[in-house]
Parts: C-alpha cells; sequence; structure tokens
C-alpha cells in the first residue's frame, strides 16, 4: 500500500507542476475519457492494473466500462470486465469531482497447478478457472490537473461468489 501511496504522490507532484486554471473547462455531454490505474484487491490480496473508458451521456451522467488484470497471488490470477454508470457531482472552482457508481460484469479466476496436503499425503490439483457475474458498487474523486490531464482515485466493492474490494489511483486523458 505505501507503494501505491508513493506512485500516487510522484504522479502527483509531476503533472501539478504543469496545470493551470485558466485551462480547465467545465465537462460537457459527449466527453470522452481513459484511465490507467494501478491497485490492490484485497479478496485475494493482489495487485493490479486497469483501463477504464468514459463517455458523458449528459453532463453528471456517463457510464464508464473497464478491464482490471490482476497479477497472480498464491497462483490465482484474475480479470475482471464491468460496465459502470458514473452520477458526477463537479466543484469547477476547486478543479475535483466526485461520484457515486454502480455497474455489473464479469469475474474471472484462473487457478494454477497447486500442490496441496490432504490427510498428510500431497496432491496435485488440475489448472482451472471459475467465471462469476458479478455487481459492483462504490465511488471516485478526480482532481483535474490540466486542460485534458487528471488524477483519480476509485474505490469499488464488487459481490458476487468472489466477494471483494478494489482500490484504485491513475492518471486520465479528457479527449
Amino acid at each position: 500500500m505505501k507503494k501505491l501511496l508513493l506512485v500516487a504522490a510522484f504522479i502527483t507532484a509531476a503533472f501539478s507542476m504543469s496545470a493551470q486554471t485558466s485551462q480547465i473547462r467545465s465537462p460537457q455531454a459527449s466527453d470522452f475519457a481513459v484511465v490507467g490505474h494501478v491497485g490492490y484487491q484485497t479478496n485475494y490480496e493482489r495487485f493490479g492494473i486497469d483501463l477504464q473508458g468514459r463517455y458523458n451521456l449528459m453532463k453528471n451522467i456517463r457510464i464508464a466500462p473497464d478491464i482490471a488484470f490482476y497479477f497472480p497471488n498464491d497462483k490465482v490470477t484474475g480479470l475482471d470486465v464491468m460496465l459502470n454508470a458514473h452520477y458526477v457531482f463537479y466543484f469547477p472552482q476547486d478543479r475535483f469531482s466526485v461520484y457515486p457508481l454502480a455497474g455489473f460484469g464479469m469475474q474471472n479466476n484462473f487457478y494454477a497447478k497447486q500442490t496441496i496436503m490432504i490427510d498428510g499425503t500431497e496432491a496435485k490439483t488440475d489448472s482451472h478457472s471459475k467465471t462469476d457475474f458479478a455487481f459492483n458498487l462504490g465511488g471516485g474523486i478526480s482532481y483535474q490537473i490540466s486542460a485534458q490531464g487528471f488524477l483519480n482515485a476509485e474505490v469499488k466493492f464488487m459481490l458476487g461468489d468472489n466477494d471483494n474490494a478494489a482500490i484504485m489511483l491513475g492518471y486520465g486523458y479528457r479527449f
């Protein structure tokens, strides 16, 4: 977690030097943005990367499909594909926005071959994967650092067969 905070601090420092308040514009319907995140998934205690697209249907309502890949931990690798909706509250004078989110999608976990102990004897398991339907609820905050660039933090609680939370920090670019 300390590494994520250091990465976030570095990104903030690097990009805030170029921020100019006069370049900030209000979001509009049909704005499109892409966000790259790094983060942590609580259930399997693993790090991941996430790519999210955002499209404003109206000024305060946007859809945000995303795909997250979670690196292996204890020989379990994850892939989540979600379609989220955000209701955005903008605070342009302070250059930030907050949003609750809700969504649905697919969670997949790949379990690699493992050696386990059963009643004192070693046994090998086969590799397999499990795919589940999931809902998520959460929220996020964005801080505008230039006309197109912004920092983003997001937390999602996944509700499905593999309940967990994902905490993501990243950088986005608005087109």
